[in-house]
């Protein structure tokens, strides 16, 4: 089992991200303002803005596999070249250098945008996936909506976390996969990450469960979602028949019943392991843990998790 330290990956984070900005800021064309189109941020400083939104272009937040796109920023403009965000790792607001590309692109935060619209109560911006320094426009297909903190306790009447719940049609795509999902418990193209991931708690002592954690190492270039979209958990089961350890993943349905997923082994013998490991996943996990479903926006649904478990006569 690995434990990481906290304080040392929030430095370490701190440090990288400010390495990204530098070097991003490095590789920037400088074109400068050759078309004239340049939104100018100026009637806008000063004024606090919420990520109300992030949404695909067909407008909904989550994609198949579950994953969710999630409205987190707090932006506050300090002139045309400079901006604050609001950092959670070290709950301040940081400041950017903004860039400007050509036609309407600007580079702040480790991001490309596309200014969309700009206006004194509301931003939206189209956030872009850039390689070798060109738009991959397929690929830059999401949107984040911003509110001034005016706009949202005056016109609107409401505050930022209401904004940020999930839509109707978030509910609606999502009821629809988690049915599928339901309807096919042993398949794995029909299972969806959860974002609420599956929880596992040992109820007798020869059996320990953790949720794997990953090193400094294995961290680097994994998104915040990682963890909820490719759950893993060490178990250790003691008195068992003979000694084992064995990677695999399987399906939790619904009802918390575990199924074999999947693993690698020689063709020959994958019946035999296939076996081994239902029985195993049976006689012990079944019997020694408590299995909660994974949910997402509160309805369980079958979904995929890895195990790597070790067996200890």
């Amino acid at each position: 089992m690995q434990k990481k330290n906290p304080v040392t990956l929030s430095s370490i984070f701190f440090v990288l991200l400010c390495i990204v900005v530098f070097f991003s800021a490095c590789t920037v064309p400088s074109k400068g303002n050759r078309d004239g189109k340049r939104p100018p941020f100026t009637p806008i400083v000063g004024t606090d803005f919420y990520e109300a939104r992030r949404a695909f272009d067909n407008g909904l937040s989550f994609d198949t596999i579950g994953f969710q796109q999630e409205p987190i920023w707090h932006i506050r403009f300090v002139n045309n070249d400079t901006v604050l965000i609001h950092s959670v790792e070290v709950d301040s607001m940081i400041r950017f250098p903004i860039y400007y590309d050509h036609d309407s692109i600007f580079h702040f935060g480790t991001e490309w945008f596309r200014v969309k619209s700009l206006d004194t109560d509301s931003l939206l911006f189209q956030r872009l996936a850039v390689q070798g320094l060109r738009v991959k426009e397929p690929r830059s297909n999401v949107y984040m909506k911003f509110y001034s903190d005016r706009f949202i306790k005056d016109s609107l009447k409401t505050t930022i976390d209401e904004l940020r719940k999930p839509s109707k049609a978030d509910t609606t795509f999502i009821r629809a996969r988690v049915e599928r999902a339901n309807r096919n418990p042993e398949s794995i193209d029909s299972a969806f990450s959860a974002r609420h991931g599956v929880e596992l708690t040992s109820v007798d002592g020869n059996l320990t469960v953790e949720r794997y954690e990953y090193d400094e190492g294995e961290e680097l270039g994994k998104t915040a979602a990682y963890r909820y979209l490719y759950p893993e958990f060490d178990i250790e089961i003691k008195e068992v028949y003979k000694e084992f350890y064995y990677s695999f993943s399987v399906l939790v349905d619904e009802h918390g019943k575990m199924r074999v997923g999947k693993f690698v082994t020689s063709p020959e013998f994958e019946e035999s392991r296939r076996r081994v490991l239902q029985g195993i996943i049976d006689v012990y996990l079944h019997n020694l843990m408590d299995i909660q479903p994974g949910t997402t926006l509160g309805m369980p649904h079958s979904t995929l998790i890895m195990l790597h478990v070790k067996g200890i006569p």
